[in-house]
């Protein structure tokens, strides 16, 4: 009788662990990013009484004799779902959620790295961006261009959102385009338009390019002159003065212009002027000038994650940079993570090592900015566990009361 009470014990602490992990999803069922587990029992070893017996000429094989041999079963694995759960909208711009696979990567306190899939992240004091629990989010920080550098696990860093202003820069080239009118040759008219060029400090400086008609046409050409005129105190010059055009098909002559600009603070510029794209036609001017690479300093007015992590900032002075991207994680069996509590989870020798890169990358998914990914615990499913494991103590614990009434027996028979 020793062996069906060992072996309804074991049924209750199997049960009881199985209740275990029943509560845990359901406490857990509103935790962002929660991964629900489920225990699955295992028969224990038996005892081989009689070992089976292989047929013969005279006689058929006997199967074996096998009895339990205490314990009759166990808790053979605790497994961890790490099925997607739903995302929810928050419209808090520092909430991800991952849509697909994948893991955030932040850093430890005490060093080294950790993973999670819960996104409820915020900005501390010095602007970087932090889980809960103050854990820097690891990715990588663009240049003051925006530029990114190559994204792999050996260069991540903490994702910071700058205090400091974006940097000013100068103006790299001025393209002027349209339509100057071939009816105006011979005429007073002069055509203007305006162009704003930036200084290294980011000075914005107003430039006004003018285009003087020919009295007459030298040799199927039309040459009109070219002036600038710029801010009271600056020197601005173009070479050279002149473009000339076709008069029977209207297009300019190949050439390279030049706009200098001194000014009285010794900030001096040298700006290409492209006038290829004009043109004189019959028809009416209409001029449009534009300039490249140069924008006044800006200070940082608000910023999003796009679908790739990329961190965009929006400036005072009219412009978006790429301020750093968010780097996920990918494993090849996520099942084999170790949880460290807090949502985090590290490696170990089964999860195999982490395969850090973009979002949208790889097996990564992609992000979803304003919203976080809630439990997959299924209360339904669990609720059932609930009863699985509650019948199956109560069976385990009659077990016991019988084994314990059939002792009493005994003893009153000796008795």
């Amino acid at each position: 009788m020793s062996d069906s009470l060992y072996a309804a014990i074991s049924g209750l602490d199997s049960e009881q662990q199985l209740l275990g992990v029943v509560s845990q999803n359901i406490a857990n069922v509103n935790t962002t990013g929660y991964k629900a587990s489920s225990a699955s029992f295992a028969e224990a070893l038996q005892q081989t009484l009689q070992g089976a017996g292989a047929p013969t000429a005279n006689l058929g094989g006997t199967n074996p004799e096998q009895v339990t041999a205490g314990g009759a079963v166990s808790v053979n694995a605790i497994d961890v779902n790490m099925s997607q759960g739903q995302i929810q909208s928050t419209g808090i711009n520092t909430n991800l959620a991952i849509q697909g696979q994948g893991f955030f990567v932040v850093q430890l306190a005490q060093g080294g790295r950790a993973y999670t899939r819960a996104g409820n992240f915020t900005t501390d004091a010095n602007g970087n961006l932090v889980d809960p629990q103050g854990h820097f989010v690891l990715g990588w920080m663009a240049n003051g261009q925006g530029v990114l550098p190559s994204e792999t696990g050996a260069n991540l860093q903490p994702i910071q959102v700058p205090q400091t202003p974006m940097p000013p820069a100068a103006s790299t080239g001025v393209t002027i385009s349209g339509n100057l009118n071939a009816a105006d040759v011979g005429t007073t008219t002069t055509e203007s338009v305006p162009v704003t060029v930036y200084d290294a400090l980011g000075t914005a400086i107003p430039i006004t390019f003018t285009f003087t008609p020919p009295s007459t046409v030298t040799a199927g050409t039309s040459s009109w002159t070219v002036g600038v005129t710029g801010p009271s105190g600056d020197t601005v010059s173009i070479s050279p003065t002149n473009i000339s055009f076709s008069t029977t098909t209207g297009a300019a002559s190949a050439g390279t212009w030049t706009l200098t600009v001194n000014e009285p603070n010794g900030n001096n510029l040298s700006i290409p002027v492209n006038l290829g794209g004009l043109t004189s036609y019959s028809a009416p001017t209409q001029l449009q000038g534009n300039q490249t690479g140069g924008y006044a300093s800006g200070t940082l007015e608000s910023f999003n994650i796009n679908n790739q992590g990329e961190v965009v900032g929006t400036y005072s002075n009219g412009l978006t940079q790429t301020i750093g991207q968010i780097a996920l994680a990918s494993f090849a069996n996520p099942a084999g993570l170790t949880n460290i509590g807090n949502s985090l989870w590290q490696t170990s020798p089964n999860s195999g090592p982490s395969q850090i890169g973009a979002p949208d990358t790889g097996p990564r998914g992609t992000i979803q900015s304003g919203a976080l990914e809630g439990s997959n615990v299924d209360l339904a499913n669990e609720f059932v566990n609930m009863i699985v494991a509650q019948q199956g103590y109560q069976a385990n614990a009659k077990v016991i009361t019988v084994d314990q009434t059939l002792r009493q027996t005994l003893t009153n028979m000796v008795q």
